[in-house]
């Protein structure tokens, strides 16, 4: 929780801060790569978060990697959550970054569950009939989830839209299972 309530606050910081100097996006894209490489190599991954690693031997290597890639205010940033140790911290506070962007950019982001992936067609006809109810740009997620049968799950933020097969059965149970017998004919 603690970690989570840290991961905003830094997010909040950086993204008023890109925000003002007109970098919004170009911060996402150059964190997201940082975390990705960081993730997709071993050695790089330990040392950078590693508590027992040198914080100078972290920002040296930053800089060394990193430093041409980087808007000045990112390659701070980054230097700063080494300074105060919090560089273990950063995947969260790039998925929190891109959620506050996304609500400067008027996006949501839709997880869909389907049975079987949607057609590209039918993802952007979901995306508009989303983007119509929210009022929102609406970027779609899809998942796949056989048990579904078939229909669709929709969930943005708090908000879940269930129009699966499955839910529909476990509904139509429900309520036959609360019918007595004698009502539908069964004595017994």
């Amino acid at each position: 929780m603690l970690s989570n309530q840290l991961a905003v606050k830094y997010a909040q910081a950086l993204c008023e801060l890109t925000k003002e100097k007109g970098i919004l996006d170009d911060a996402e894209q150059q964190l997201s790569m940082v975390v990705s490489l960081t993730e997709q190599n071993n050695d790089l991954y330990t040392l950078l978060y590693h508590p027992l690693v040198p914080g100078a031997a972290k920002k040296e290597t930053i800089v060394q990697l990193f430093g041409s890639e980087l808007h000045a205010i990112v390659l701070n940033f980054l230097l700063l959550l080494v300074d105060k140790r919090r560089e273990a911290a950063l995947p969260a506070i790039l998925r929190e970054y891109t959620s506050l962007a996304n609500e400067l950019r008027n996006i949501v982001i839709a997880d869909v569950t389907t049975a079987l992936p949607l057609a590209d067609q039918q993802e952007q006809a979901l995306a508009a009939k989303l983007s119509a109810i929210t009022g929102k740009t609406v970027q779609v997620q899809q998942h796949v989830d056989k048990r579904l049968i078939g229909g669709v799950v929709v969930k943005i933020g708090d908000k879940l839209i269930d129009g699966s097969v499955a839910r529909q059965l476990t509904m139509l149970k429900a309520a036959l299972t609360k019918i007595p017998l004698t009502k539908i004919g069964v004595t017994g």
